[in-house]
């Protein structure tokens, strides 16, 4: 049965409503009813973190402990002592005794993170708790039963891994019951909107941010971005934008300058191509040519429907002339243009008059 359009957008603490989303969301459902492991790959900051807790939080465990350990933050000769806990006196350094978090975890779920990075002797010993549902913690001879879920997640390929010799590939196979694969930002574009109207909220109720949307431009850069940090990055991107900017609308301004730069809001050229090497190094040449002298006015170079800006002006020389290419398209008329930059009319005033511009 096809999901209806005004299908929700939200599954938990997860966004999206693209068709690769709502097949995760699908994988979730049917994964939270069986209790065996399940494998989450995905790139850096794509969620992996959430999808397990809300496996967890759908599953019959629900009531037992979510822990989480992340396996590639901690030094490898700790790592056993971390899951598997230690008696005192097992190694230099163990002055108490540690329960571990596969005994924390009892009844619950253990979210393994960065699966990848661990170490052999470790993954032998993984094995034989998966095999036999019993550890033994670090300078113990009695062994512990155990109740647990392992959900566990990396950001490698562990089939090449595998091939290299750095992963047990009869591991692999005990931890891959069930398989979620998370897609990168870049390819749900489409949930982008959805994202920062969450994302700006959320800021909203934390910091008491003023930004409520972004400007058309401001999305297209966001949403022509790579975004190699996923949406970990776009959290950050959002709220360094909201925090530094006292409008209600984000203009490509405010966002940084790496995700400005990477989108067609660069400064463009007239009857240029945007896209390829080749085009840049000319908009860069264009450039230079149109770099005004001491005593150019900055009118000079708000042409047409592009706004060509040269290299080296400050934050509020930009500002300047993009507000006052908003106000030319808009006719100079002064309401209408601050709605577009998502400024009141007032403050648009107050810019144009410390620009002695007020006319």
């Amino acid at each position: 049965m096809s999901e209806p359009p005004h299908a929700k957008t939200q599954f938990g603490a997860l966004i999206g409503h693209s068709a690769v989303m709502r097949r995760v969301f699908e994988t979730i459902r049917n994964t939270s009813r069986v209790d065996v492991p399940v494998l989450i790959t995905g790139e850096t900051g794509t969620g992996k973190e959430l999808v397990a807790r809300e496996i967890h939080q759908r599953s019959r465990r629900r009531k037992g402990p979510f822990i989480a350990v992340n396996t590639g933050s901690l030094p490898r000769e700790l790592v056993a002592g971390e899951l598997f806990g230690h008696m005192k006196g097992a190694f230099t350094g163990a002055d108490q005794r540690r329960s571990g978090r596969f005994l924390e975890a009892d009844k619950g779920t253990l979210f393994l993170d960065e699966i990848g990075s661990m170490e052999e002797s470790v993954q032998v010993t993984l094995l034989r708790v998966l095999e036999t549902r019993r550890f033994r913690p670090l300078g113990s001879r009695r062994e512990i039963p155990t109740d647990i879920r392992i959900i566990s997640a990396t950001n490698l390929d562990l089939r090449r891994a595998i091939r290299e010799g750095t992963f047990r590939q009869d591991l692999l196979q005990r931890l891959e019951v069930l398989h979620i694969a998370l897609p990168p930002l870049r390819k749900r574009r489409g949930d982008i909107p959805l994202l920062v109207e969450y994302y700006l909220e959320l800021f909203r109720q934390q910091f008491e941010t003023v930004a409520t949307s972004v400007s058309s431009e401001t999305l297209r850069c966001l949403q022509e971005y790579r975004w190699p940090g996923n949406i970990r990055e776009l959290k950050n991107a959002l709220l360094q934008a909201a925090v530094s900017s006292e409008e209600a609308i984000l203009l490509p301004i405010h966002l940084p300058v790496r995700i400005a730069d990477s989108s067609n809001m660069r400064p463009s050229i007239p009857g240029k191509r945007k896209s390829g090497v080749g085009n840049t190094r000319e908009i860069a040449r264009e450039q230079r040519t149109h770099s005004p002298s001491p005593g150019e006015s900055m009118l000079s170079l708000l042409q047409g429907n592009n706004l060509v800006l040269p290299l080296g002006l400050t934050l509020d020389e930009v500002e300047r002339a993009y507000t006052l290419r908003t106000l030319a398209s808009c006719g100079n008329n002064k309401t209408l243009a601050a709605k577009k930059l998502g400024i009141t009319r007032k403050t648009l005033y107050e810019r144009l008059k410390r620009w002695g511009l007020k006319d």
